[in-house]
């Protein structure tokens, strides 16, 4: 067995790790990566199915181009800001069906969505006006203490102490009771507002309203934006950011032993071959950065520390997950009428905003009646760099569960999954004549497609449901990459918030609580 010493040892390379990374190898630290899988990004990664090249998981992010967007100032500290080619897809989304009824655009830049919203719903042009306020207000006051933090500015600090007042007043709340209190009974505009809500997770009478808030705020604010060449392109860049600092970026490489010292603290990994099980390799590190689930890593520790990681984190319910039915196409789909980056469609059974996860059971059995809520991503609305040619890659995607997919046979899962994409691309064919024409290849990634691939439990695309807190905005944030082994952190959307913008923000959050670790010494 080989021993090796690194400052930082980092467990996967998702968007949160490499971000971690990154940042540990731009700070002078000696960081080494390892990954079980052959490629690197995880759900930041584009692979190939056939002639098909499929996006694995982002579909669509805010413009980091913004400053005030959260990837902003760390793609530009790492010095690699301008070297992905943003794409910018347009309007937010289309959305139609449900409670809403005929399509709506939402428009980027707060202005613009007030003007859209109200000339749709002119009876609550006032409480539209205050709501977008209000998100916008939350949205600058996080970047203003971000600053404020970063730069040690006191004056910074205490506006934005000022600007979160909304926050502090909403910090408990669900953004069904935000929507409840600001639109009482206007559904539509609900649906309006809150469409692309499985970006986040599933249900609006769980979701907290703060995170909501951000996410969304930023999206409007910044603008959606698709990466030219694929999710890839980050993932590559910021693995890039670690080898040139003189770190290391390992594929292949199975994780099995995370050990901790006599005081519990993390201390150093064992790997090995991922295909052949063996070349067992062990590597010191100073502090190890999880970009996994916290069970995952508990799983790898001595029982003690398992003990403690499962008492911090056992009980936490996790967020939703996802299906995504992809079709190779033999021409693009603007030929038969679509042309929006992002459309959603909304059941017509679906009444009410609350009612949005309602779907997420249907692929437990056969397909019957309307197709549940889902998106439509057609990447050839931007100039994405991947599918100029045939095949051309379109995806639909939806709320799904693992749950809905345990007990099956292969044969059965198998069965189910060919009839739900005859299910999928009827609706699509209904709505644009001429689509099954072109379909020359298709598959559907389920929950369990998701938790196979992204070694998640359950499935969870966006780590713990992202449920209000229970304490007061005094008490601070309430995720955090800390965990309650000295030395390992989360870089992951475990230890912070959703999608690609939480996945790097918590990888950047666990970096500089790593690099404060690491500045003290071992023991601190």
């Amino acid at each position: 067995m080989t021993d090796k010493k690194f400052d930082a040892v980092v467990i996967g390379s998702g968007l949160g790790g490499l971000t971690a990374g990154a940042l540990l190898a731009n700070a002078g630290y000696s960081v080494c990566l390892l990954e079980r899988n052959f490629s690197i990004g995880g759900a930041a990664s584009v692979y190939k199915v056939g002639d098909l090249w499929v996006e694995a998981s982002l579909h669509q992010t805010s413009d980091a181009r913004n400053p005030r967007d959260v990837k902003h100032h760390i793609l530009d500290q790492l010095g690699i800001l301008n070297e992905i080619e943003w794409q910018s897809t347009g309007p937010l989304y289309k959305v139609q069906g449900g409670p809403l009824g005929e399509s709506f655009e939402l428009p980027v830049g707060f202005a613009a969505a007030h003007d859209a919203l109200a000339a749709r719903f002119p009876d609550k042009s006032a409480a539209i006006k205050n709501f977008l306020g209000e998100v916008e207000q939350i949205h600058d006051a996080m970047w203003t203490m971000k600053q404020a933090r970063e730069e040690g500015s006191l004056a910074k600090f205490a506006r934005g102490l000022w600007e979160v007042a909304p926050a502090a007043a909403g910090w408990q709340k669900s953004l069904d009771e935000i929507f409840t209190r600001d639109f009482a009974g206007a559904e539509g505009l609900k649906c309006a507002l809150g469409a692309n809500l499985a970006y986040y997770g599933d249900d609006p009478r769980k979701l907290w309203w703060i995170y909501y808030a951000l996410m969304q705020g930023g999206y409007i604010a910044s603008g959606g934006a698709y990466i030219k060449g694929g999710s890839r392109q980050l993932s590559l860049k910021l693995a890039k950011c670690i080898t040139r600092a003189g770190g290391q970026v390992r594929m292949g490489r199975l994780v099995t032993q995370i050990e901790t010292d006599a005081d519990g603290n993390a201390v150093a990994v064992k790997h090995v071959a991922r295909r052949t099980n063996d070349n067992d390799e062990r590597v010191e590190a100073r502090v190890v950065m999880a970009n996994c689930a916290p069970s995952v890593a508990g799983a790898m520790m001595a029982a003690p520390a398992r003990a403690k990681m499962d008492e911090a984190f056992g009980t936490r319910p996790l967020s939703t997950s996802l299906f995504s039915a992809n079709f190779g196409l033999s021409a693009k789909p603007s030929s038969v009428g679509m042309t929006d980056f992002l459309s959603i469609t909304l059941p017509s059974p679906m009444r009410r905003f609350d009612q949005y996860g309602d779907g997420a059971t249907a692929m437990a059995g056969m397909p019957g009646g309307e197709l549940p809520l889902h998106a439509i991503s057609n990447f050839t609305a931007v100039d994405a760099g991947l599918w100029d040619e045939p095949p051309i890659l379109l995806s639909v995607l939806g709320l799904d569960r693992l749950e809905n997919w345990k007990g099956a046979s292969k044969e059965e899962a198998l069965s189910r999954r060919e009839a739900w994409l005859d299910a999928i691309q009827a609706r699509l064919e209904r709505d644009c004549p001429g689509f099954s024409s072109m379909v020359t290849s298709r598959m559907l990634l389920n929950a369990f497609s998701m938790s196979s691939y992204l070694n998640t439990p359950e499935g969870a695309v966006y780590g713990f449901a992202p449920l209000p807190p229970e304490e007061p905005i005094l008490m601070g944030f309430p995720r955090t990459p800390l965990t309650p082994v000295g030395g390992l952190y989360l870089a992951s959307a475990f230890g912070g918030e959703h999608g690609f913008n939480g996945a790097m923000l918590s990888g950047a959050e666990a970096a500089r609580l790593a690099a404060r670790r690491l500045e003290a010494g071992a023991g601190a």
